[in-house]
């Protein structure tokens, strides 16, 4: 199997010559380097696994130059029916990785309308069938709450400077509590293009601002056109400290901070969530190095902060007008 670039305009890749499938019209995406393959390769087999292949297809976009790993990467990804794209990095026209989703537009040219980007830090527990079929509205993006939406309003703890923070970079005080997470977004592939122009500006003039670089370009660039889901669809693993997923039942599990599950049998995972890495990891060794190891102090300072986390989330966010909260965004969620 041969790898090849074609124009920034056109599809990066080509399999033996052979065009690649149009239908469906629907794409769960991912933007990775080579540093976040394995991860990344996990989510996407699993999405694959549990989602039929008519609704929807798999591609995961690797930036980067050819090497043993991507080739090695290219056909396992061709073994489990998920579409691995090869990009060259000049194709971010200078932009950093993290900015990578703002390109979809040019990566899948005319194939789909509809597409469903995910972050490669993600497990995937279930079907997420409900909402790729979920009817969408033009010119809007479906996103989940960030877990500071929960706490924006609180008088105390860090939650005032972070108001201050939002107003200061330009979003009013009504948009603070539908701040979204850019984890999971779905949108038409139509409107993300403007999206993603306006975006890539705010980040250019404001970047260094910026503490959530992307993600508050996005809260300020889609402001109230988005229609935000429920944490099934991107599920914070900290809140396993006060056991939400019990009432939540979690499909997408995001793992938004270090450490991550890849990184070791930590608190709240444990081994269920590290041993999905370790197998694919020792499956398929040329692979692994991608997956770096921990130092042994800070695999150690990692045990001790995970459990003062648990103690202190789950009296924290575990409180019941915490649970509140965050049982009314279930309620108003459309899927």
């Amino acid at each position: 199997m041969t790898l090849s670039f074609a124009p920034d305009s056109e599809l990066p890749y080509v399999y033996d010559g052979v065009a690649t499938d149009a239908a469906p019209n629907r794409a769960c995406c991912y933007t990775i380097d080579e540093g976040y393959l394995l991860p990344t390769l996990l989510s996407a087999f699993q999405l694959r696994s549990a989602l039929p292949a008519k609704i929807a297809d798999v591609v995961v976009f690797c930036f980067g130059s050819p090497s043993d790993i991507t080739r090695a990467a290219m056909g396992l990804c061709v073994a489990k029916g998920v579409d691995f794209r090869l990009v060259p990095v000049t194709a971010l026209d200078g932009n950093p990785m993290i900015c990578a989703r703002f390109f979809l537009p040019r990566l899948l040219g005319r194939e789909y309308r509809d597409v469903l980007y995910v972050d490669g830090d993600t497990q995937v527990a279930g079907s997420l069938e409900p909402l790729l079929t979920h009817p969408t509205v033009e010119g809007r993006v479906l996103a989940v709450p960030d877990p500071m939406a929960v706490m924006i309003a609180n008088a105390d703890g860090p939650w005032p400077a972070r108001r201050a923070y939002f107003r200061g970079i330009g979003l009013h005080d009504g948009a603070h509590e539908r701040y979204f997470n850019s984890g999971v977004m779905r949108f038409q592939l139509s409107d993300w293009d403007a999206v993603s122009r306006d975006c890539l500006d705010l980040c250019r003039r404001n970047g260094a601002d910026y503490e959530f670089r992307d993600q508050d370009a996005l809260n300020l660039v889609v402001g109230e056109r988005c229609d935000l889901v429920s944490f099934r669809w991107n599920f914070p693993p900290f809140f396993m400290n006060f056991n939400a997923q019990e009432t939540i039942h979690p499909r997408l599990y995001h793992f938004m901070s270090n450490p991550r599950p890849w990184q070791g049998a930590f608190l709240p995972w444990g081994r269920a969530w590290h041993k999905p890495y370790a197998a694919l990891a020792a499956s398929h060794p040329d692979l692994a190095p991608t997956l770096r190891s921990l130092p042994l102090h800070r695999y150690g300072r990692y045990v001790v902060q995970q459990h003062v986390k648990r103690y202190r989330e789950s009296r924290i966010w575990g409180a019941a007008g915490v649970r509140t909260r965050i049982d009314a965004l279930e309620a108003s969620a459309p899927v």
